[in-house]
């Protein structure tokens, strides 16, 4: 998440109009001296602005409330010419003490003053460095617990508010609440500021009502928090963090909670009640002795249309019986489960199976950073032990962690789940709406549902076309490399869907004989010999536009929308989820899609890459690198029949259509040739000879790809 309390962010006219006053209501606990309840936060204020209404009942029903502060927040004006850190700290814990008294204000208790009652810490830890340090959280709230003796109710950040401090702070009180299975009240603040009011519902937070005392004494805790709400000095840099449209939020008549508890469990909680399962029980699932499991897992396996995958991810690992039989098809397996007891056992099981392993971490707030490019995420009897944020939060990581052709498995029991809000037919079809998936395959029996999506995406079918002249050489590497991508393609749409169409120009050499044994070893492959041009045509461009009039003809009843268009060069090499890279980046609305380039280290690739670009919406145009639907294709006037620059032509074409979308990217590159000898005076091989200078031979000489 990337916001700046600068940002205009979501107004609360917006909030109000997406019905947020109408919230379901939170019963406040029922407080009594015994009770303590503890908030943890992230930096001062951040008590007053998310939880003053259950500070204020607590107090009101006689309760002790403990406070405790991951920092003393003086990292809330870097750049201030004024105030150096450590000027902050004082700054801001004595404006902690001053908007406490006011938290307290007229509110007799029985026998005692109630802001006597009221007490705080602070952890001194680095503002905006808590990420990294929850343990030191849990332990400071540990302690308060073994201070406190007694039942209590724990409050924190919700973990999912964007704010890096306060979702370090609101993972480790939530873990640990449902280690002990406390109720906690998890609030938003931030979120209020960046969030789409369409993101609502899903948090399930419910209106803890304010009295009109209540909201007076909050914008008197926000007053004493005067570095927050008012210039530090008129200096640039001083400014107010919490600007109007900031403070609208939480001037409202209620404040917002999501309440968990023994009752309503989250995936904290199911991490200790199977923690506890599985310390109590070798193999609580049977995943050991029962033909049913064996039978799923034989059945997970059968759904994976790839005979082998590189990285795998599976969340909810268990004693990893799955996680071993699914790295006998892949490079990596990387296991993902909540108990620590089961993640021991698993560790003993796959000892003999190096490239497997099982990390403990609770999902979502724990997906590992180093499975980027994973090929496929298995989700198996984890989805129904998650809220349904909780699941769209972890269906998230899935999408940012795989491949462009990266594939998502859930496999969930079917019978009901006690204790959670979801079942196994919820969890799919949830993920099933999700406009990011296409079910691909799917099996439901009377206990289980079984399901394989893929990337979503409107083009059904796909064409390559590859011009070619005398290219006898490197042809055949880059057809056998097409073949992969096809075969990729037809993993996740029909077979027969995908054909490549090499356009042999009067070619000298062998080329038409290469593109000819390509055909025979795959039928796919189709070959045109082009004769002499006509008057007006020449070169590439016209190689490419024939190639693509008869791309078009294998495919004549298939919509243009739904025909996907890509070129590349018989002296380059594509990955092989080429295709599917291009399609998910074209969205549903089908944009003109630019890739990008690479070639072989070496001087010459040293010189090229310090001028390129391999970056989102890079400025660069391959025809070695580019797709398209059909019909946005045929709208442009098609690839221009000209010597060169035919592919900047088409996108020039494209670009001026009207909502025609173009989309530049760097998530698949292309390998091309480094050969300084090309085929068109003003191409590639053109502009490495400028860029390579004395690094790289002259004109003339012999260089691969």
């Amino acid at each position: 998440m990337s916001f700046s309390h600068t940002d205009a962010g979501t107004s609360e006219e917006a909030w109000a109009a997406a019905g947020v006053g109408a919230l379901p209501v939170l019963e406040a606990p029922a407080w009594d001296a015994d009770t303590l309840l503890l908030v943890a936060v992230a930096h001062p204020d951040d008590e007053t602005l998310g939880a003053t209404g259950l500070i204020r009942s607590a107090l009101r029903g006689g309760a002790r409330v403990h406070v405790l502060v991951a920092t003393a927040g003086e990292a809330s004006h870097p750049d201030s010419p004024t105030h150096a850190p450590e000027d902050l700290v004082r700054l801001r814990r004595a404006e902690m003490e001053h908007a406490l008294d006011a938290l307290a204000a007229d509110l007799p208790g029985p026998g005692e003053d109630r802001r006597s009652a009221l007490t705080w810490e602070s952890l001194g830890l680095p503002d905006s460095g808590v990420a990294g340090r929850e343990d030191a959280v849990r332990a400071a709230v540990v302690a308060a617990l073994a201070a406190h003796p007694g039942p209590a109710v724990l409050a924190s950040h919700d973990p999912g508010d964007g704010h890096a401090d306060h979702e370090a702070v609101g993972r480790a009180v939530g873990e640990l609440a449902g280690e002990r299975d406390l109720p906690l009240c998890a609030f938003p603040i931030w979120f209020w500021h960046w969030a789409d009011p369409a993101e609502l519902p899903a948090r399930r937070y419910r209106r803890l009502a304010l009295t009109d005392d209540d909201r007076a004494t909050r914008r008197a805790a926000l007053d004493a928090h005067a570095s927050q709400v008012r210039p530090l000095s008129d200096a640039p840099g001083d400014e107010a963090v919490l600007g109007p449209q900031v403070l609208a939020h939480h001037d409202r008549p209620f404040e917002a909670h999501r309440l968990s508890g023994p009752d309503d469990a989250d995936a904290h909680r199911a991490a200790a009640v199977f923690d506890r399962l599985y310390r109590e029980h070798e193999d609580p699932w049977r995943y050991l002795s029962s033909p049913y499991e064996a039978r799923k897992r034989a059945l997970t396996l059968a759904v994976l249309p790839r005979p082998r995958y590189g990285t795998v991810v599976e969340a909810g690992a268990s004693i990893g019986v799955l996680t071993g039989e699914v790295a006998a098809r892949a490079d990596r397996v990387v296991g993902l489960e909540a108990s620590p007891t089961a993640v021991e056992r698993a560790a003993a099981r796959l000892a003999d199976t190096p490239h497997a392993e099982v990390r403990r971490a609770v999902l979502p707030g724990h997906w590992p950073d180093d499975v980027a490019g994973a090929d496929l995420v298995i989700a198996s009897e984890i989805g129904y032990f998650l809220q349904p944020e909780e699941l769209d939060a972890l269906i998230d990581d899935a999408d940012a962690a795989l491949a462009p052709g990266g594939e998502l498995l859930l496999c969930h029991w079917r019978h009901p789940i006690e204790g959670w809000p979801l079942d196994g037919d919820a969890v799919h079809a949830r993920v099933a709406a999700d406009p990011r998936w296409r079910l691909r395959t799917e099996l439901v029996e009377d206990d289980f549902r079984l399901s394989l999506h893929v990337r979503a995406a409107a083009a059904t079918h796909a064409v390559v076309i590859v011009p070619a002249k005398d290219e006898q050489e490197r042809l055949p590497a880059a057809l056998a490399a097409l073949g992969a991508a096809l075969d990729r393609w037809e993993e996740h749409h029909a077979q027969g869907s995908a054909a490549v169409v090499v356009a042999a120009d009067r070619c000298d050499d062998a080329t038409v004989a290469a593109a000819v044994a390509a055909r025979h070893a795959d039928p796919r492959v189709h070959v045109l010999e082009l004769g002499e041009p006509g008057p007006g045509e020449a070169g590439v461009g016209r190689a490419r536009a024939e190639a693509a009039r008869r791309a078009r003809a294998l495919f004549p009843d298939v919509p243009a929308q739904r025909l996907w268009l890509a070129s590349t060069d018989a002296d380059s090499r594509v990955p092989a989820d080429w295709l599917l890279a291009q399609t998910t980046a074209a969205g549903p609305d089908g944009a003109l899609v630019l890739g990008t380039v690479d070639v072989r280290e070496g001087a010459l690739r040293r010189a090229w890459v310090r001028d390129y670009r391999h970056e989102e919406g890079h400025p660069h145009v391959h025809g070695a690198n580019l797709g398209l639907p059909w019909s946005l294709y045929e709208a442009a006037g098609g690839f221009p029949p000209v010597a060169e620059h035919e592919d900047v032509r088409l996108v020039e074409a494209v670009r001026a259509l009207p909502d025609a979308r173009v989309r530049a990217t760097d998530t698949t590159r292309v390998l091309t040739s480094s050969r300084l000898t090309g085929r068109t005076p003003g191409g590639f091989a053109g502009h490495l000879q400028e860029v390579g200078g004395e690094a790289v031979p002259r004109r003339g000489a012999q260089a691969r790809p």
